[in-house]
């Protein structure tokens, strides 16, 4: 590699990293806070439960809720924690990305793939979002990049399949992607690179088995629709990533690369895994949050693949390359518009729920038991028991039938019922405060639509039902209005509704 080659490196990583820091405040989400409280709970009392007691494994990363561990073993935060990790993962996927194309193309001193990764705002974001995401990214750039060059030099790719492995204990849908490292171990007759990639991965399922008594974790349940449901979902949702993203076309791009008569194995088994890996994202309906979430980690891996089709189809035009970088990256730059949109989503959403559990927990007892769907960001801050209404953190949520009115994944479920039965002492419905209805002009609570059927239950009547309305102060937020029952003392300084 040259020396301006590197500078590249080092500036696009800079880059990569500021464009990161950018969305600093946009985040971390709910969810992440979801493994913050097992990962908290882990450290504090030896045991992985949401509620004490309740073994339900609520965390799809393993990995990260791992990390997340270790930053409060530490004694830091692990929301801090996941906005550094993941901004050097940023930086790092960029890196990664930008060694394996200038591998490849020694002559070339730009390395667009490196920039497209660096400048993508579905990137940046989901690296202050946290779940791990990015870091998984950043982890199968690095192992491809490793087994290209393990490839080119005639050596065994231990380092490889050791990254395989890892990305499979962060993410385990990650193991789709080393899949065509590890037929070529078996063909080749590496049976230690084969354990490096399926141990991690299958010491955590028998711990899973053992320790949750599941073969899969209640998130995927909950979320799974039926098959024709989750395949139009998914498509939706495809479509709806690629106009973010140009994953479509990325794919498409890789795929002219890979079917041309010199492309080597790494770059056709990188088409490989990416089409199964997308084929598994629209398999499970996509996802609710925006950019791609589900699609980041194979995100940067097909920019190199669709850049690489570039160069197959338009040879050595260097200004027509120029052209189409500069369009991609323009491309890219339309979905920084959304900027206003993903801040005000956060900021009337994890804060206030911070700000909503530190409230709560200093006004009710410790034994208070809470029913609401935004679990994560409230029992982090309040350490109260938590009722989900959504099903996350427990069993019988996932039991329920679907609501097909209802697209938003993983919020179809939902069963007030089981909710009141568990007898919750507070509930709190939406972000628990009264806008205007624009029809009527009255005063009316904004609930989400999975909360309908608890709304109108004859126990939450406030004239005749078992529990009465209560509004709580929330500092620097607006008032939080809950269901409180009936005979419980009331919260300190809660007041009836006016």
């Amino acid at each position: 590699m040259t020396r301006a080659q590197r500078i590249v490196l080092v500036v696009v990583a800079l880059v990569a990293a500021l464009h990161a820091l950018s969305f600093w405040g946009y985040g971390p989400c709910d969810d992440d806070y979801i493994a913050y409280d097992y990962a908290r709970s882990l450290v504090e009392t030896g045991e992985l439960a949401f509620n004490a007691g309740e073994r339900v494994e609520g965390f799809s990363a393993p990995g990260w809720m791992l990390v997340a561990a270790l930053a409060i073993a530490c004694g830091e935060h692990p929301a801090d924690v996941s906005l550094v990790v993941s901004t050097l993962a940023l930086a790092a996927t960029a890196v990664a990305i930008g060694v394996l194309w200038f591998r490849r193309h020694p002559q070339d001193r730009f390395g667009a793939p490196a920039w497209l990764v660096a400048a993508s705002p579905a990137l940046a974001w989901h690296a202050v979002l946290g779940l791990g995401t990015v870091p998984l990214a950043a982890l199968a750039a690095w192992a491809w990049e490793r087994w290209d060059a393990a490839e080119r030099s005639d050596r065994t790719p231990w380092i490889a399949a050791a990254l395989f492995g890892l990305a499979a204990f962060v993410r385990n849908e990650a193991i789709l992607l080393a899949l065509p490292l590890a037929w070529s171990c078996l063909l080749r007759r590496r049976w230690v690179l084969l354990i490096e990639i399926f141990a991690p991965l299958a010491a955590w399922q028998l711990f899973r088995l053992a320790y949750f008594g599941r073969w899969v974790p209640i998130t995927y349940s909950v979320k799974k629709l039926e098959l024709l449901v989750d395949l139009r979902l998914g498509l939706e949702y495809l479509a709806d990533s690629s106009a973010a993203t140009g994953l479509v076309l990325a794919l498409g791009l890789a795929l002219v690369g890979a079917t041309r008569r010199r492309a080597d194995f790494v770059l056709r088994a990188l088409v490989g895994a990416s089409t199964l890996f997308v084929a598994y994202v629209i398999y499970v309906g996509g996802d609710f949050f925006p950019l791609a979430r589900f699609f980041v980690p194979v995100l940067p891996l097909l920019l190199w693949g669709a850049c690489e089709g570039f160069v197959a189809l338009a040879g050595s035009r260097t200004v027509l390359a120029w052209l189409v970088a500069l369009a991609a990256l323009a491309f890219e730059s339309l979905q920084q518009a959304q900027r206003p949109f993903l801040m005000a989503t956060h900021r009337g959403s994890e804060p206030r729920w911070l700000a909503m559990g530190s409230a709560v927990a200093a006004a009710v007892p410790p034994d208070t038991r809470v029913a609401l769907a935004p679990i994560g960001c409230f029992k982090w801050s309040s350490r109260l028991y938590v009722i989900d209404m959504l099903g996350l953190t427990n069993t019988k949520i996932a039991e329920v039938a679907p609501d097909p009115n209802i697209t938003i994944k993983g919020h179809t479920r939902y069963d007030a019922e089981w909710v009141l039965s568990q007898e919750p002492d507070m509930i709190v419905l939406g972000l628990g405060w009264f806008g205007i209805d624009a029809r009527t002009g009255e005063r009316e609570l904004r609930i989400s639509s999975w909360e309908g059927t608890l709304y109108h239950h004859p126990r939450l009547d406030l004239q005749r039902g078992d529990y009465e309305g209560l509004v709580l102060d929330i500092p620097r937020e607006q008032p939080l209005f809950f269901y409180w029952k009936r005979g419980r003392p009331r919260p300190i300084g809660a007041r009836e509704l006016d």
